[in-house]
């Protein structure tokens, strides 16, 4: 895994934290310390060695780089583990070290330390969004009606109210979020199947173990083990990449509006933000920056995870072990995103007045669209829009050109449409979620 100064900008400190060596560790001991636990409840095995078990099964007592070395050597670091920890377990009780990982897979280690990984990282991701979309409602909400220019293919288009873009932006977050949540619900179950999936050597103890090992994981307990069915990972997977499309659609906007030349909106300042190394006058938008890498990164992981689904039988080969340091990467890159925007979004400054200038820059062409439509109702759509045509061909003031309808086209109500109206409409949908 690459150093937390290669992935400084790719990754949030708390999702780093979740996928850390540490944190890998203290969830897979965590499920064998639950198993124990699960077993001895059953009666497979004594109670009398659970504390030891348990008590072997501290994190600080293992060294990440020779599990990660002996790891390679088998295809998975459960193999690794599980005779670290059993030898752990001797050197208290012989007899006791017998019972380690008993009637469990390397799989349902691994598989549940995933899901209790994303259960660590994700919920204060899904908090933060929650506060972005909050940000730019009220952000949208306080210019329902600023008039701004459009803009499409990167050109001056017609004007709407700035509220609409911002809104835009939340309702897209919003949505994406939502299936976020949905798809992180449904990743929350252990898996534990045994050998091939049937939990043959447990008997008819199976149900009781797989019961108790999920609640003392504070995980649902799913229909069967999902050894090979890899929906809802591949699902949570995309609807990541989702949540950072939304984003990235924000942030690229921002930066584009940032830009010396249009001097529509800035990032929020601070000591040392947005700095050059060698041009001191340079406010770089660093948020946008962070999210657009992420956005740059979000959508091949994603395509990883889901071409990893159709896979073998009852166990991968391959498939199922590119998923776990891909979803890593997947979630800390979501993390940095959100953490990027969650700074962005509540201190983003607006210059209405900027706007304002772009607009009259233009020297009134903007408006062509409308006066089209009002000397329309004239004399026909074909004749005004060659009367309008003539106009902007003289160059200048496009108003004062065409002469005749200056108090029409000044109405900025008028200007603006109905993209007030439809700031409140996206507005009320958010509320309604």
């Amino acid at each position: 895994m690459a150093g937390r100064l290669v992935a400084a900008l790719g990754s949030s400190a708390l999702a780093a934290e979740a996928f850390s060596d540490a944190a890998t560790l203290r969830h897979m001991l965590r499920f064998e310390a639950a198993l124990a636990h699960a077993a001895a409840a059953a009666g497979l095995i004594p109670g009398k060695f659970v504390p030891i078990i348990a008590k072997a099964c501290d994190p600080a007592l293992y060294d990440p780089a020779s599990l990660a070395e002996a790891a390679r050597r088998t295809a998975t670091l459960t193999v690794p583990l599980v005779k670290a920890l059993t030898a752990e377990v001797a050197k208290h009780d012989a007899e006791a070290a017998a019972y380690v990982h008993w009637g469990a897979t390397s799989q349902d280690v691994l598989d549940t330390a995933m899901v209790l990984q994303v259960g660590e990282a994700m919920p204060p991701i899904l908090k933060e969004l929650d506060g972005i979309v909050a940000a730019f409602a009220a952000l949208a909400k306080r210019h329902r009606a600023t008039p701004t220019l459009g803009r499409t293919l990167l050109q001056p288009a017609t004007p709407l109210a700035l509220g609409q873009k911002i809104a835009g932006w939340a309702s897209d977050i919003d949505r994406a979020a939502r299936r976020l949540k949905a798809s992180f619900a449904e990743t929350q179950i252990v898996q534990f199947g045994g050998a091939s999936g049937s939990l043959s050597a447990l008997g008819p103890k199976a149900a009781e173990v797989m019961t108790t090992l999920a609640k003392q994981l504070g995980l649902a307990l799913p229909p069967a083990p999902w050894f090979a069915q890899r929906v809802r990972v591949a699902a949570l997977a995309q609807d990541a990449a989702l949540v950072v499309g939304a984003l990235g659609k924000a942030a690229r906007d921002i930066s584009l509006m940032m830009q010396v030349e249009v001097g529509e909106a800035a990032e929020p300042s601070g000591p040392g933000r947005g700095g050059s190394s060698t041009m001191p006058h340079k406010r770089n938008p660093v948020g946008a920056a962070l999210i657009l890498a992420a956005a740059q990164r979000a959508p091949m992981l994603a395509a990883t995870i889901v071409s990893a689904m159709p896979q073998e039988h009852e166990r991968a080969l391959g498939g199922w072990q590119a998923e776990w340091p891909t979803l890593a990467a997947l979630v800390e890159a979501l993390g940095s995103a959100v953490q990027a925007m969650a700074e962005v979004a509540p201190g983003l400054a607006i210059d209405a007045d900027a706007m304002q200038a772009n607009m009259d820059a233009t020297d009134g062409a903007v408006l062509a669209e409308r006066a089209t439509f009002l000397l329309a109702e004239k004399m026909g759509k074909q004749k005004a829009g060659a009367l309008v045509e003539k106009a902007l061909a003289k160059g200048g003031s496009f108003i004062a050109a065409l002469g005749q309808l200056e108090a029409e086209l000044s109405d900025e109500a008028a200007l603006l449409g109905y993209s007030p109206a439809f700031v409140d409409r996206l507005l009320a949908d958010l509320k309604r979620k």
